[in-house]
């Protein structure tokens, strides 16, 4: 519940300017109600910038058995940087309806536009800094190249029908990446999902998937997934987390 604390104090804070815009609507010194409210806009503007330029780090223990813990603090982080977003808009909007109309009225018109360019001019550098983020995650994601060298039957422990995908993990970024953290893996058999399975390979390692690939290598990785029918082909689809880049998407008969 932790994660949605910064969204509902945002959106309590948007629901009181909306009744201060109420408030205020009548008010016969309309530049002086826009500079109140461009001066606020600024403050979440600025705070706003800070958290998006130095996000707070985590900085608890590592490994896998941590990754969950990692996974939320940074969602937490992310909705404080978007939280600040929603609030600073807000208030530039205020700042920008009461602005106008002192602007209308032709009531100190140098000071009612002064106040609306203030109050927007943290979101053209956040604009800024949204569309650098879109191109370098577009950049880092498409610098990243998995390849399926291998589908081959094997049984698991248990002795059941399994299928081992190895699969090539390229790191093209300028920064240490992982293949569990930068690929979202799902292995189907007609249409239904087929799970991960232990598969014992003594002579090779199997939890590659989690080690850090330094930028400009590459590392094999191999998984077993347990197989409804071993005479049926299988669909290896490997992408982005959130879909938007097709690193593999494919059928696969099984040797």
């Amino acid at each position: 519940m932790i994660l949605f604390f910064p969204y509902a104090l945002a959106l309590i804070i948007v629901i009181i300017t909306v009744v201060e815009i109420i408030r205020f609507r009548k008010s016969r010194r309309p530049e002086k109600v826009a500079g109140k409210f461009a001066l606020i806009a600024i403050v979440f503007g600025i705070l706003h910038l800070v958290c998006d330029f130095f996000p707070f780090e985590y900085n608890g223990p590592d490994g896998i058995d941590y990754i969950g813990q990692a996974l939320a603090f940074g969602l937490f982080v992310n909705a404080i940087i978007y939280s600040t977003l929603i609030v600073y808009l807000n208030f530039a909007i205020a700042a920008t309806i009461y602005a106008i109309k002192a602007i209308r009225k032709n009531d100190k018109r140098r000071k009612s536009i002064l106040w609306l360019v203030l109050s927007w001019i943290c979101a053209l550098v956040v604009a800024g800094i949204v569309t650098g983020n879109i191109i370098y995650d577009k950049t880092q994601k498409n610098s990243i190249k998995v390849e399926v060298k291998d589908v081959t039957a094997v049984t698991d422990y248990e002795g059941d029908p399994a299928v081992l995908v190895v699969l090539d993990f390229y790191n093209g970024s300028k920064s240490k990446k992982s293949f569990m953290s930068s690929v979202y893996e799902e292995v189907t058999q007609d249409g239904r999902e087929i799970y991960y399975t232990i598969f014992n390979e003594p002579e090779s390692r199997t939890d590659n998937d989690i080690e850090p690939v330094s930028p400009g290598s590459s590392i094999e990785i191999r998984k077993a997934y347990k197989l409804d029918d071993p005479s049926r082909p299988v669909r290896i689809v490997c992408s982005s987390f959130d879909g938007s880049t097709v690193y593999v998407d494919g059928e696969f008969d099984v040797n």
